[in-house]
């Protein structure tokens, strides 16, 4: 519901202006969460004080470096540092993008002019500038989502003018990744209120569908992705259902109006009323148990009760925890206030209420049964009018009907029955991805309009659902656009007014994806393949195949942006971003890169001085892997009994460490900080907090602490004090978002910046698709001056279509998402592209290690590995084909003659892929070799599909275990392979895809049935020696240098190992 609000101007109290209580000041602002922003923060103790709760984050901004630098030490001494955060700026020009704060507090001493704190201020965001307080109204131009069908007249349109093609980050939060392909999709429904964004969600572990699903509802800021709260949903619909088939109505168990969340917290659970800001049970409606579909108007909700697939068969189905199927079904009416039934509407015996066909506009609400279309009035439940309509009662359970209702016609598009339909009483459903016999997958369908008056038919035309999916209806102004073709019909008559010229540029997708599309009065959103933008003016746009919507969802047009939740899919792997993902239209005239007129680099106070520290030496682990090629090999020896030497606490997310010499170098990732320690006890000796997440480690180079931060900046420390010498900006603008709870640059650099042949190499971006795309930077690492920057953009500046061609069904496209670089002493590599020395992209072929979704996804997301190779393939069918081609992984160790790993013994795509899911730890002769994929057309045709195959193991130094810990870090050294990681206890059902000991196998995955140091033979992989840990360690956390190991744990600490 759109919400007018007038922007208000008053004066405070002294004492507000002066900021006395700055608690007080947050409490009456009536922002109840998000990010708040402390202009002119001081030393930052005011700051601090504005994060109330969990719910908030916050960020001081000075123009003062010494300033910033005080206020930063003050807040990690308060060991709150990282959701309170400082940031340095011009003290004019705010360093975030449109509609991202919700709070601005700043005293008079602010020359921010207003103009820019409306720019940045989310709609219904508060500034107390002053003693002024300003009231960000909501704009006309942009649009709420209230229901899975955007309003409860079923209209899958939004009011919305802004939100567009999608070529900007606003925010990406978490998961990352859809648990499985080839079960039901892991987020059921999403909805938008008030700047809030809702959605249902499924947190089990990704590395294993086996885990039993842990369903929660997350809210989130709607403009930077703020977490607000989460509730547990103990009771959902077994996870193992097929993909693609339903249930239909999990979208429509949760409404998000003005603040509050209508929700069922559990399959048979009652309709519950949340307060949206802060996720407080309001109200609990009796009798209201069993409830599928919610729908909300004028404080009435409107429900269906009772089970839809009482009738259900097929292969897919899987019913762990579901209640059993009611004996009744029917729509009632209740005061949203007062939870009092207003009235209830049970259909005869022998008609069926059709899931989905639920629909309220003004005083009306419609249905459909098997008998017919029906209305009833909205006040009473009495039925005004019933037309006859036949309706297939044998259903595969992703089919509905789509009704949409508008003040003079409803629209009913649904299949044709066919002749010899079942009786009326009954829907049998068909619950497979693929056929269920008996029922058909594709059936033709028909778009009639009704007289809302009446219940007469006004007329009709043939339409088709698109995949797995119902037939979309989008109604704008007089005009109703039918899928899958978009044809525009005038409401009443149904004359033809417009063809949509739609199709456009090939896509590499084989089949639109199984979900509904959405749309604006401007555009509609399809899902052939990612997110196609079609101008109901113009026609087809551009695609966007590097972003999709998930699975039986879709996307969500609302607030301006498009909302993308994770996906499990196989296609596009190497160029998507994972995450929740909110994106915004282009930001600025075109897609040209929005370079300062000169690079930008600040000089530290150590800039000239020379640099004394420790010699490198060969026994040293210098950077992030080692080396440049990232081979995760150490040129020491480690002894065969080693003694936990010393522990050092860091605390939060730390990353792998680096040594050189007598000093130890890791990352605090969430509190932005490096941090040097004593290799001899583990003692810090220095710390520096930079401007943003450092998501890696640092690069240790002639006495320099290079690394990269997610504030857009490359920074410069000397490794014997802390202190800067220099920082470079890689982000051509301050333009901050919200990433994974915290603000980051829209060109973040990766911490582990790589230095080969005396030049540094790092980059600034997210995606070849996102913000004008990534820039490759060549820097002189002693003094930061730029010596090349090369952007990798692979859409047009000026018309915004994509630069490469997709190849029919190859499922993938040029371009990728942002990962660390390595290198091979010539070439540059990201993921799977090729860079010159001079930081050019070529399209040469040189095999190096990679990750297929980078090397930080330590969630092991189901269809991702990493390999040494060129490329991978791409698909249901074609993202496995490279780990049967070389060996494979989800972590590998290498030398000159073979690969170390943790993975998979067979890795297979298709239906069956995710089973194949026995683990090994292994050696494998090392495969040098091109791994790209051969184009569709070009294959050889073999008689039988080949069944994937472990490689084999013949040659010397090849072995394979199959009673491995589950390896979460490795290193490999001249004779042995260090790992560590918990022990692997879960014992695998046989009748489903499940542990027969799913508490011990969930809670040995966490860690929480021990966690091991293991040494073992490189030669033949015997166990040597094992210890215990205190905590499960970082994923690839480990390092060894001059005979020790050095071990990151998720505790926060950092152990050392040793003789």
């Amino acid at each position: 519901m759109r919400r007018e609000l007038m922007c208000l101007v008053l004066i405070l109290s002294a004492a507000a202006a002066g900021y006395a209580d700055l608690t007080d000041l947050v409490r009456s602002s009536a922002v109840k969460g998000g990010l708040v922003v402390h202009i002119g923060c001081g030393d930052g103790k005011n700051t601090a004080a504005l994060r109330l709760n969990d719910r908030y984050m916050v960020q001081g901004l000075e123009v003062s470096e010494a300033k910033v630098q005080e206020a930063r030490k003050n807040i990690r001494a308060a060991g709150r540092y990282g959701k309170i955060s400082v940031y340095k700026f011009d003290g004019r020009n705010l360093p975030y993008v449109d509609n991202l704060v919700n709070l601005i507090v700043a005293g008079d001493e602010c020359r921010v002019p207003e103009a820019e704190i409306m720019r940045v201020l989310a709609p219904l965001g508060v500034a107390f500038i002053g003693g002024k307080k300003i009231v960000k109204s909501w704009p006309a131009e942009i649009d709420e989502w209230n229901h899975f069908l955007h309003g409860p007249d079923n209209n899958a349109v939004a009011k919305d003018s802004v939100a567009n093609a999608p070529r900007s980050i606003q925010w990406v939060s978490g998961p990352r990744w859809g648990r499985s392909h080839e079960e039901m999709a892991s987020m059921s429904a999403a909805v938008s209120a008030k700047g809030r964004v809702f959605f249902i969600v499924d947190k089990a572990p990704l590395a294993s569908i086996r885990f039993i699903g842990q369903w929660e509802l997350v809210a989130r800021d709607a403009f930077n992705g703020t977490l607000l709260w989460k509730k547990d949903i103990p009771k959902w619909n077994d996870h193992l259902r097929h993909f693609r088939s339903g249930p239909v109505h999990l979208p429509r168990r949760l409404v998000a109006v003005g603040d509050t969340v209508y929700v069922t917290l559990g399959l048979d659970a009652p309709v519950t009323a949340l307060d949206a800001a802060t996720g407080r049970t309001l109200r609990v409606y009796e009798k209201t148990e069993r409830t599928e579909e919610i729908l909300v108007r004028d404080d009435v909700l409107y429900l269906v009760v009772g089970t839809s697939e009482s009738h259900r068969m097929g292969e897919g189905l899987f019913k762990r925890s579901e209640p059993e199927a009611t004996d009744f079904r029917y729509i009632t009416a209740l005061n949203a206030r007062t939870g009092k039934q207003l009235w209830k509407k049970v259909c005869p015996d022998n008609e069926f209420l059709l899931p989905l066909s639920l629909t309220v506009k003004g005083q009306n609400v419609f249905y459909q049964s098997t008998a017919g279309v029906v209305r009833l009035d909205a006040k009473s439940g009495e039925e005004i009018w019933k037309t006859q309509r036949q309706t297939p009662t044998r259903r595969m359970s992703f089919s509905a009907p789509t009704l949409v209702a508008t003040d003079d016609v409803l629209f009913c598009a649904d299949r044709i029955a066919p002749a010899g339909n079942a009786a009326k009483d009954k829907v049998e459903w068909g619950v497979h991805g693929w056929n269920q016999k008996g029922f058909a997958r594709r059936a033709k369908s028909l778009l009639k309009a009704y007289s809302v008056e009446t219940g007469k038919e006004l007329w009709s035309v043939g339409c088709n659902e698109d995949y797995n999916s119902a037939v979309d209806v989008f109604v704008v102004g007089e005009t109703v656009w039918v899928g899958s073709d978009y044809k525009g019909y005038d409401l009443k008559t149904g004359q033809l007014k417009k063809e949509l010229y739609w199709k456009g540029a090939p896509v590499a997708m084989g089949h639109h994806r199984c979900y509904r599309n959405k749309a604006t009065e401007g555009f509609i959103f399809t899902g052939r393949s990612g997110i196609e933008v079609v101008s109901l003016d113009k026609g087809w746009l551009g695609n966007n195949s590097w972003i999709r919507g998930t699975c039986q969802y879709g996307i969500m047009p609302s607030n301006g942006l498009l909302y993308a939740p994770p996906d499990a899919c196989g296609c596009f792997p190497k160029v998507k971003v994972p995450g929740f993902f909110a994106a915004a239209p282009q930001r600025g005239k075109d897609g040209r890169m929005p370079f300062p007129e000169k690079p930008v680099i600040e000089k530290g106070p150590a800039y000239d001085r020379t640099e004394t520290a420790d010699v490198q030496n060969a026994d040293d682990w210098p950077m992030y892997r080692h080396d440049g090629a990232r081979s995760g090999t150490a040129l020491t020896s480690v002894p065969s009994s080693v003694d936990r030497l010393w522990s050092a606490k860091i605390g939060g997310r730390i990353t792998q460490p680096v040594i050189i010499g007598r000093r130890v170098f890791v990352a605090a990732t969430d509190s932005h900080s490096i941090h040097a320690l004593s290799v001899d006890d583990g003692k810090e000796i220095w710390s520096y907090t930079a401007g943003g997440r450092i998501d890696s480690s640092p690069t240790i180079y002639k006495g320099m602490v290079l690394f990269g931060s997610a504030d857009g900046w490359v920074y410069s420390l000397h490794a014997s004090d802390g202190k800067l010498a220099w920082r470079f900006r890689a982000a051509p603008q301050e333009r901050q978002v919200g990433v994974f709870g915290q603000l980051e640059s829209a060109w973040p650099v990766h911490g582990a910046v790589l230095v080969q042949n005396d030049t540094l190499y790092a980059t600034a971006g997210r995606s070849t698709y996102l913000d004008c795309g990534i820039i490759m930077y060549r820097l002189d690492p002693r003094t930061g001056k730029q010596l090349s920057g090369t952007v990798v953009y692979d859409l047009d500046p000026e018309s915004g279509k994509q630069t490469g061609v997709e190849l029919s069904r190859g499922f993938d496209m040029e371009g990728s998402a942002s990962d660390i670089l390595s290198g091979d002493g010539s070439s540059v590599f990201m993921k799977h592209l090729h860079f010159d020395e001079s930081g050019k992209l070529t399209r040469q072929e040189k095999p190096h290690l990679f990750g297929i979704t980078g090397f930080l996804g330590e969630d092991w997301f189901v269809r991702s590995y990493w390999l040494i190779g060129t490329d991978v393939g791409a698909g249901w069918g074609g993202w496995a084909n490279a780990a049967n081609k070389v060996p494979a992984g989800k972590i590998l160790c290498f030398n000159d003659d073979h690969i170390y790993g943790y993975g998979r013994k067979a890795v297979a795509s298709g239906a069956t892929g995710h089973k194949l899911d026995a683990y090994h730890l292994f050696a494998k002769t090392k495969v040098m070799t091109s791994t790209k994929p051969v184009p569709r057309g070009k294959r050889k045709k073999t008689s039988k599909a080949a069944t994937p195959q472990p490689l084999r193991q013949q040659e010397p130094g090849t072995w394979a275990n199959d009673n491995s810990l589950i390896v979460r870090a490795m290193v490999l050294t001249p004779d042995k392979l260090v790992v560590a990681g918990p022990p692997d206890l879960g014992r695998k059902d046989s009748a489903v895809m499940g542990f027969r000991n799913e508490p011990e196998a969930l809670a040995a995955f966490k860690g929480e049935k021990g966690v091991w140091l293991r040494v073992v033979s490189a030669s033949d992989g015997e166990k040597l020696c094992e210890y215990e840990l205190a905590a499960m360690p970082v994923f690839d956390g480990m390092s060894a240098a001059s005979g020790r190991v050095f071990l990151s744990l998720k505790n926060g600490t950092v152990d050392c190992w040793g003789p």
